[in-house]
């Protein structure tokens, strides 16, 4: 067995060995300043796209330009290079010194380019890059719940933190039945401003839904999943970031054999609210969750919620017509801020 030191080589070094690595060769980039689950799988589900895994690492100048924090990245790029060779299913680890690696790109000329899911590879210029003779780029979802920025807010800031529970259909958005196309979903009217003001108070935003379409057939994980990406790059622009997402894809009565079961995750269940507690270090009794039906309200006090709030909707199942219910989340999370310090 090689050692890790055996796969980390400098571009001059990479060059020359290139021709070591079976095609297609597959590559990816990131700081990686502290592996956790998260990256394992990602790299892993990398590696299976090709023949061959390549991460070019940023250096700790390249590292610093990236605007993570004047002590970041806590690990230097030769150690953080070490831990990732450890890993089986990567192939060969290289660095780059400029705030992309574009360049880099060009003289390894990939057979496909992988990023997390988070980016819009339309949009990158490695993508037009490796397009230019005939490559791929791809990306890849993250693991809900693993962030090297949360690990880091959580070791230096170890208490628990209050949370705002948020449903999906019907809370932040207009609830059209089974939305799973971007230019379907709208934002409720005053979603996003609500969703700001919450996290200006100091919450973290967590979005549990149930997802039985997937179950159904009327749509796939992979559209949810893009879908997703689209609504949480667009509230991270209005600085309103979601911090997680978390979604029960499973239905009973489901066409989708593997999914057509009961499980602990949907709603009126606690297993989303739970989950997202301990991958985040939530204080339940400190939190709050906001939905449109009773299935929601149920679910907060299954998983001991501190407070939990219903808003109206056109939900065939949404309680908005009885009383102490809110019109909208803008109008809840406005009397909630006015009338006690949250």
């Amino acid at each position: 067995m090689s050692a890790p030191s055996d796969k980390i080589c400098t571009v001059p070094m990479l060059m020359e060995r290139l021709a070591e690595l079976p095609r297609p060769l597959v590559m990816t980039n990131g700081v990686f300043d502290v592996l956790h689950r998260g990256h394992v799988d990602y790299l892993h589900r990398a590696a299976t796209l090709g023949a061959s895994l390549l991460v070019a690492v940023n250096s700790d100048a390249s590292a610093r330009m990236l605007g993570k924090g004047p002590d970041r990245p806590l690990n230097h790029d030769l150690d953080r290079a070490f831990v990732l060779a450890g890993l089986s299913s990567v192939s060969m680890v290289t660095f780059f010194d400029t705030r992309t690696p574009v360049d880099l790109i060009r003289k390894v000329r990939p057979d496909i380019y992988v990023k997390g899911g988070d980016y819009d590879m339309e949009t990158l210029e490695e993508t037009q890059v490796v397009r230019s003779w005939g490559g791929q780029s791809v990306a890849i979802p993250f693991v809900n719940g693993f962030s090297t920025t949360n690990l880091v807010e959580r070791i230096r800031q170890p208490k628990l933190r209050k949370a705002a529970f948020l449903d999906r259909d019907g809370v932040i958005n207009l609830d059209r039945a089974y939305v799973h196309r971007w230019e379907d979903f709208e934002f409720a009217p005053g979603a996003v401003d609500a969703m700001r003001q919450l996290k200006q108070a100091g919450y973290l935003l967590v979005v549990v839904t149930n997802q039985s379409g997937i179950a159904r057939g009327y749509y796939t994980e992979e559209q949810y999943q893009q879908l997703t990406a689209q609504m949480r790059q667009s509230l991270a622009a209005a600085d309103a970031a979601v911090d997680a997402v978390y979604h029960c894809p499973h239905h009973p009565a489901g066409s989708v054999a593997p999914l057509a079961i009961d499980c602990q995750c949907r709603k009126p269940l606690p297993g989303m609210v739970l989950q997202a507690a301990k991958d985040l270090g939530i204080d339940l009794a400190a939190s709050l969750l906001i939905g449109d039906k009773p299935s929601d309200i149920e679910a907060a006090q299954a998983a001991g919620v501190g407070q939990s709030y219903l808003v109206s909707s056109d939900n065939p199942e949404s309680s908005g017509s009885t009383g102490n219910t809110w019109h909208n989340l803008k109008a809840c999370v406005d009397e909630l801020l006015q009338s006690r310090a949250v």
